[in-house]
């Protein structure tokens, strides 16, 4: 035996030792003796305990000597976490053993560990008369004598079909008594139905109905209200002998045994006509219709989410439910169903599967008949605009030199509105050009000095003054933009959403070789980040016509130049307007949201060192930039309320009508050549074979009347050359 075996069985020993010992100080004591303690109670908790090893450890706490043969074995797990008294330990132990299929046959000092198939043959305790016997899972033999019944009809025709295969009852017709051999258990069961039917009775017919289709409470609860109301009536003039109603008239017997969903009647031949007659016609194949599975096609409400909606119902439906018409007896609580119902969804075909009753079904149909309806659809017109007002003053001058070096070319240098330029100009070049050429707004004050002359990079002669400047002076003020005008459909209480950019990279690192060389870069990481307009609401119809909207819109985009420095270095800087709030707003009425705005002031000097600094002439080689940018984000909503299907066509039409507008006013301000028209194919499409009218006329000068005359000398005449060639003669 392992260590915790061990100690278990000391434990249980030494509980055993103390409980014989508060027993013996329980004997009878003088009037003055204190009552003994109650023995404290004992757990028996195992995990995959042996059955060998539960045996021994009961047989050393309760003192019992237990036989069996190899054959009994096996592992058990007994949770137990309440304390129990010494009986209620061994009643335990006899129910883990007929679970396993054994139970034990008391012979003398010695119980025998046996088969449940053959305790019926074994030699069990007997039970008589009154004594009740035991009540667990212990098997015993009961003589019960009967009064007023036939044991041999008892026997056969009540309680053979209740008893289980491993049991027996035979009848002893001299004494007219019923020897039942089964687990106390179910012989106190079996004796409540002897009880019942052995009365005093002119009900002189039994007979047992086993039941295919139909429950046997449900059939025996109709049977006996049908049966009472018969006995009440003042047609039946039978004598009182045992149960009798208010009128002293006897009523039929119908025991329901739901173990094996069967009845037990008891009645008189002309009551059992009717019974027999009421059975037939309720225990039948259940139809389509009375079906306790049903399937509801959903024509409108979604199957999944309206089983959420009803199986809530259920799971909330535990108090009970009453009316204030008539309350039900104490201890019958009014419940929404009648048993138990499960509701499943079927998302493929969109139907709810319904396993109930069909009075419960009836109910639920109901539900689902009213939430199955057409919902109304909210139509939502958007206008999101960025208004931007912006001031800039540009005030400042733009020089460029140039010295002329020969042949070598130029030495060229100036100040622009991005970026100071130096450099030297060689012929064919194309740097002097792009400099002068750039589109600057301002007004061109003149020029100094000598004009020089710049070789283009297609060879052309390019004179230009030596030294120009160019003051700028221009002003900027408000821009409107539309960032976005969606229309969107949907259907009250679901969310819409709207989703208008691009997916742009981003490289997050580089990995470059060893002399760190950024032109030499060997591999580059690069995450992709969401740039868009996003707008999403929740609209929700009120009873009075108006629309409470959950509104969510975000804006982002890549800034056009990066607050943290170079672009190429640490990446673009993104920028992000987001709006979350809930409106109510009027059917067909706009409303506007606003009031994100973002305030950008920055002043901008431009200069060249040293020469920029000179007090009232330095303002020639310097360039000063104030500008002040307000952004303002307006949101403008109208909700429309989709009624039926005549509105759903005009918001439609509407929509269309917007888009022809759109059309009308664009296309003709496109030059021809970017408008195509495209003809409807033909339906089917057919094969088109194009033949000219007339073959087309060959040019006239195609073919020359005459051939030209060649010159005279195009083939010079070549002097023969002397050589001492001879011909080849033949030899002999």
């Amino acid at each position: 035996m392992s260590i915790k075996k061990t100690s278990l069985i000391c434990l249980f020993f030494a509980l055993f030792t103390a409980a014989s010992a508060i027993g013996a100080m329980a004997q009878p004591a003088p009037a003055t003796a204190k009552p003994a303690a109650a023995p404290e109670g004992i757990t028996l908790d195992f995990k995959g305990i042996e059955l060998a090893d539960l045996i021994q450890t009961v047989s050393e706490l309760t003192g019992k000597n237990f036989l069996y043969d190899d054959s009994v074995k096996g592992k058990v797990t007994i949770i137990s976490p309440k304390t129990m008294s010494l009986d209620e330990a061994y009643q335990l132990f006899l129910t883990v053993l007929s679970v396993k299929g054994y139970t034990v046959v008391p012979s003398g000092k010695v119980n025998k560990i046996v088969a449940i198939r053959d305790a019926k043959e074994s030699n069990l305790p007997t039970v008589t008369g009154e004594r009740r016997g035991p009540t667990g899972e212990q098997f015993v033999t009961r003589l019960v004598p009967l009064q007023n019944i036939d044991a041999t009809l008892m026997a056969t025709t009540v309680l053979a079909p209740l008893i289980p295969k491993t049991s027996n009852i035979v009848a002893y017709p001299p004494s007219n008594t019923l020897i039942i051999t089964d687990n106390g258990a179910n012989i106190e069961r079996l004796m409540k139905i002897i009880t019942e039917l052995d009365v005093p009775s002119s009900l002189d017919l039994i007979e047992v109905f086993p039941l295919k289709y139909a429950g046997a409470d449900e059939v025996a609860a109709i049977l006996n209200q049908i049966l009472t109301q018969a006995a009440a009536s003042p047609r039946r003039g039978r004598a009182a002998a045992n149960v009798q109603t208010a009128g002293g008239k006897e009523v039929s017997k119908i025991l329901p045994y739901v173990r094996t969903n069967t009845l037990v009647v008891m009645a008189t031949p002309e009551d059992l006509t009717i019974i027999r007659t009421v059975i037939a016609q309720l225990d039948q194949r259940p139809t389509q219709e009375r079906s306790h599975i049903n399937v509801y096609y959903l024509e409108n409400a979604d199957a999944e989410t309206l089983a959420k909606t009803l199986n809530e119902i259920l799971s909330g439906v535990k108090a009970p439910i009453t009316t204030g018409r008539a309350a039900p007896p104490a201890g019958q609580a009014a419940t929404l169903t009648t048993a138990p119902v499960s509701i499943t969804a079927d998302k493929p075909t969109n139907s709810l599967i319904i396993n109930s009753t069909p009075e419960d079904y009836d109910i639920f149909k109901g539900i689902v008949s009213q939430l199955d309806i057409k919902r109304k659809q909210v139509f939502v017109e958007a206008l999101i605009l960025e208004i931007s007002m912006d001031a800039t003053r540009d005030l400042g001058a733009s020089l460029a030199g140039f010295i002329p070096t020969g042949d070598e070319g130029v030495i060229y240098g100036g100040m622009n509105q991005q970026s100071p330029a130096l450099g030297v100009l060689t012929p064919g070049t194309s740097g002097v050009p792009s400099l002068l050429t750039q589109s600057i707004e301002g007004v061109l004050a003149g020029g100094l000095f000598n004009m020089i002359n710049v070789t283009a990079p297609d060879g052309t002669q390019v004179a230009v003054p030596a030294i120009s400047a160019l003051i700028n002076l221009s002003k900027k003020d408000s821009d409107i933009n539309i960032l976005s005008a969606p229309r969107l459909l949907t259907s009250d209480n679901e969310e819409a959403e709207i989703i208008i950019g691009s997916n742009v990279p981003i490289i997050t690192s580089r990995l470059t070789d060893t002399g760190g060389s950024t032109g030499l870069a060997q591999s580059v990481t690069v995450e992709r980040k969401d740039v868009a307009l996003t707008l999403r609401f929740t609209p929700q119809i009120t009873e009075g016509n108006q629309v409470r909207l959950n509104i969510f819109q975000e804006i982002t985009d890549i800034a056009e130049t990066s607050l943290a420095g170079n672009v190429n270095e640490v990446g673009p800087t993104f920028t992000k307007r987001l709006l979350r709030n809930t409106i109510l707003a009027e059917d067909g009425r706009t409303v506007v949201l606003g009031g994100l705005i973002r305030n950008n002031e920055q002043v901008t000097i431009s200069k060249v060192p040293f020469l920029g600094d000179i007090p009232g002439l330095g303002w020639l080689f310097k360039r000063k930039t104030n500008s002040n940018t307000k952004t303002n984000l307006l949101i403008f909503i109208t909700p429309k309320i989709v009624k039926n299907a005549d509105d759903l066509e005009k918001v439609t039409q509407s929509s269309r009508r917007s888009m022809d507008d759109f059309q009308e006013g664009i296309l003709p301000a496109l030059p021809p050549e970017r408008i195509q028209a495209y003809p409807a194919p033909l339906d089917p499409p057919v094969p088109v074979l194009f033949i000219p009218e007339e073959e087309p006329a060959l040019p006239a000068d195609l073919y020359p009347g005459e051939e030209p005359a060649l010159p005279d000398d195009l083939y010079p005449e070549v002097p023969e050359a002397e050589t001492n060639d001879a011909p080849a003669t033949k030899g002999d």
